[in-house]
């Protein structure tokens, strides 16, 4: 009974701090009075679990981590088909798939030459894996378990040598040595396509242990061939790489970094932190109505301006079509750059300017997207949604294949398909899963309210209707003509003319 009476009563143990009246006497105020709860060791453990949390998450965080698909997009038709390897295996993932045998049965040639062209040691580049094996593992999930360090480290040395010698290989156009190993082109077509798939990634990290001391014969630094290798497309569409401070995670972090126009990976914003770019931008009252340009970034709006938006974009499925903007007056443009950010709407008198990035649609082009939309859902990745954005603003405007028609006769999308149909089917598929990430609400917005001035509408749909070719405006200046020299005739023959 003793015990649990001190238990219940802290504060008048001895030692404890005395009340401000210290002629009051008896327990201390019911506030101060601290409840002492038995917790069993089961308990305890769950509590450290937690308060260990942060610790163990900040031990993770040397090199990124590698995530696998997210679960609600495991269970899509062809989930195979758009985010497994073909042909080969980079990292654990995927590796020991009987399918993939072929291929693997190559690495260690394409491992030997490229060590002998980069001048460097076997030997003293496992070590030097190996003694960063943990960091190595952190970038994965459970599946390294199944390997000890001895086989995570050579798994790691044999796929990234593999895959820094095909880099290098296929964007300093030298694919003859991959012909003399037995890597013929069909398989040089999907090889580059697993390079990008989110569960077939090596950190770039481990690429950059393996590459640091390389010397080859042409002088050419391995990281510059990396980034020529992702951004040379060989398509009039070429992307423009903007380097920046922070390594990318991965080949797929990178190519994607590269769409958007940058090279540095988005950093995790906390809730309610602002630039010094969008404070500034606030106090002027600045405001935009285009999204993206070479920077990629859309100004802050003031907050009735975003009211005003929310329920001009609730009408926007009203007329979203490519061919239903070109009849309310508004055209499409190519944009200066590739950047998927570099999207823009601009109204003028009686019409408006939409300008949109171009790009290359082709067979790798939807198992591209599929895994830079899963990158991006996953907690992991980067949280600006730039792809996510860019396919959900690309599908509110593709509805048909006359959509990709218009897109095509703008010199704004190359279809490498042959088939505009397909092409419209691949924007509408990505978004089947998808929840709308609305970043370019301010373009939307500048849209509806050209829209919404009829008159302008009203204009643009009579050039439309009436002015489609050279015979209508032929025909209308012939009659215009024939009315004025029948007013005339009619005047100089009155009396008194």
């Amino acid at each position: 009974m003793e015990k649990q009476q001190k238990g219940r009563n802290v504060g008048e143990k001895e030692g404890a701090q005395p009340s401000r009246n210290s002629g009051e006497t008896g327990p201390e105020p019911k506030e101060h009075r601290i409840d002492i709860i038995e917790i069993s060791p089961k308990v305890e453990n769950w509590i450290g679990s937690v308060e260990k949390s942060e610790e163990r998450t900040q031990s993770q965080t040397q090199w990124p981590r590698i995530p696998k698909v997210p679960h609600i997009l495991r269970g899509i038709q062809d989930f195979e088909k758009f985010y497994e390897p073909r042909v080969i295996s980079f990292g654990p993932y995927h590796h020991g798939k009987s399918h993939l045998h072929p291929v693997e049965m190559i690495k260690p040639l394409c491992a030997k030459k490229f060590l002998a062209d980069s001048n460097q040691d076997i030997r003293a580049l496992y070590t030097n894996i190996e003694s960063n094996i943990e960091a190595v593992r952190k970038c994965y999930d459970c599946s390294t378990n199944e390997y000890d360090d001895e086989a995570l480290a050579w798994m790691m040395l044999l796929d990234g040598c593999f895959l820094l010698y095909f880099i290098h290989c296929v964007a300093r156009r030298n694919q003859s040595k991959l012909h003399g190993l037995n890597v013929k082109d069909h398989l040089i077509t999907f090889v580059h396509q697993d390079l990008f798939l989110l569960e077939n990634q090596l950190p770039f990290g481990v690429l950059k242990l393996i590459f640091k001391g390389a010397k080859f014969n042409d002088g050419s630094p391995m990281e510059e061939t990396i980034k020529k290798f992702v951004t040379d497309t060989g398509r009039p569409t070429e992307i423009q790489l903007q380097e920046e401070n922070e390594e990318p995670s991965h080949l797929l972090d990178l190519l994607r970094s590269a769409l958007l126009g940058r090279y540095k990976r988005s950093s995790k914003k906390k809730v309610g932190s602002q630039t010094e770019q969008e404070r500034e931008a606030e106090k002027k009252g600045e405001s935009s109505l285009s999204s993206g340009g070479e920077d990629g970034g859309s100004q802050p709006k003031p907050k009735q301006q975003d009211e005003k938006k929310g329920k001009q974009q609730d009408n926007w499925q009203s007329f979203r079509r490519i061919r239903e903007l070109k009849a309310a007056g508004i055209y499409l443009k190519p944009s200066r750059t590739s950047s998927l950010r570099d999207i823009s709407f601009k109204s003028y008198f009686f019409c408006g300017h939409l300008k949109l990035p171009p790009i290359t649609i082709d067979d790798s082009t939807k198992p591209m997207f599929l895994n830079m939309v899963a990158y991006e859902m996953c907690p992991e990745g980067p949280d600006d949604y730039g792809v996510t954005s860019y396919i959900c603003f690309l599908d509110n405007l593709i509805d048909h294949a006359d959509d990709v028609k218009e897109l095509r006769s703008k010199h704004i999308l190359y279809n490498c398909l042959g088939n505009d149909e397909e092409v419209a089917q691949i924007f509408n598929e990505i978004t089947n899963d998808l929840v709308v990430v609305d970043a370019y609400g301010d373009v939307k917005a500048g849209i509806q309210t050209h829209y919404d001035k009829r008159w302008k509408t009203w204009i643009a749909e009579v050039i439309h209707n009436n002015f489609r070719s050279p015979w209508t405006i032929t025909a209308l200046i012939a009659a215009v003509s024939i009315l004025f020299l029948t007013g005339v005739q009619t005047y100089y023959a009155l009396p008194g003319n």
